[in-house]
């Protein structure tokens, strides 16, 4: 693809997609939700076109890439000779696939198993997230993503993956993330009754869970917080967050909102760090 990567439309997308000759994972391998696996790898290509700016030559860490679902499409986009890409998941499974059917094939494109502790998809895992460094270099990547991540973990792991997503940056790089955020427009709409996920109106509290005998399942989380939180990290939104129709199916360009952050300057970040 050129790189002029504004440029591209979805249509254009499609078609390059269209000529991947890779197998897809097995059915059963990872749970990546509903949904057509191949179109929603294209959806979000797209996303990370159009809403940060990905180029062909980018360096990509994709966190929680899972069985490849971004990966897929990414063949067919970055460059591979000056693009490339790292991905990383609990799922030991998922990435001894990726690794057998992708990188075998692309040696641009690398996969890290990494047993990482959650309380629903590894329990037993011996890494601390909150101590868990990010397995790339200081400044090493231009685009970081994490689509269906934050909507899985708690507050205070987010933010040490919005500080190790900080360290990853390289100065102009993005970071985009999906999530579920609650503010009192979110609210409101949660009122109706009609979110397919039990998360509730009224709730407090800054962070909610939103299957209680499921941690981790699908967490909510205050805009307001994690804004703060992207701040002390040395993070600033690069645009407005983009609203998903996950309270009430009501609207929205997908199911999650949609959040790109850019680095601060470092006088910023200190200034951030300061007043938190």
């Amino acid at each position: 693809m050129s790189s002029a990567a504004r440029s591209i439309t979805r249509q254009e997308i499609d078609a390059a997609c269209g000529g991947i000759d890779l197998p897809r994972p097995p059915a059963g391998i990872h749970d990546v939700g509903d949904g057509d696996f191949d179109a929603i790898g294209r959806e979000f290509l797209w996303n990370l076109v159009h809403h940060a700016g990905l180029q062909p030559g980018h360096r990509v860490l994709d966190i929680g890439c899972g069985v490849g679902r971004l990966a897929l499409p990414l063949t067919a986009f970055l460059d591979r000779d000056t693009g490339s890409y790292v991905g990383f998941d609990v799922a030991a499974g998922a990435i001894r696939w990726c690794q057998d059917e992708i990188a075998s094939r692309y040696g641009n494109f690398s996969f890290r198993a990494v047993d990482l502790r959650h309380a629903l998809y590894n329990p037993g895992g011996a890494l601390d997230p909150l101590s868990f460094a990010f397995p790339v270099e200081e400044a090493g990547i231009d685009l970081a993503a994490a689509i269906s991540v934050f909507t899985h973990l708690p507050p205070d792991v987010m933010a040490q993956y919005l500080r190790q997503v900080r360290r990853s940056l390289a100065p102009g790089g993005r970071f985009f993330c999906t999530a579920f955020f609650l503010d009192d427009a979110v609210r409101a709409r949660l009122r109706a009754g009609t979110c397919r996920i039990p998360f509730r109106a009224d709730d407090p509290a800054f962070w909610q869970e939103g299957h209680v005998d499921y941690p981790g399942a699908a967490v909510a989380v205050d805009l307001d917080w994690f804004l703060k939180a992207a701040a002390q990290a040395g993070l600033a939104p690069a645009a407005p967050v983009i609203r998903g129709h996950w309270p009430d199916d009501a609207g929205g360009e997908g199911f999650q909102d949609m959040c790109v952050l850019r680095p601060l300057d470092p006088a910023a970040a200190a200034a951030a760090e300061a007043g938190g």
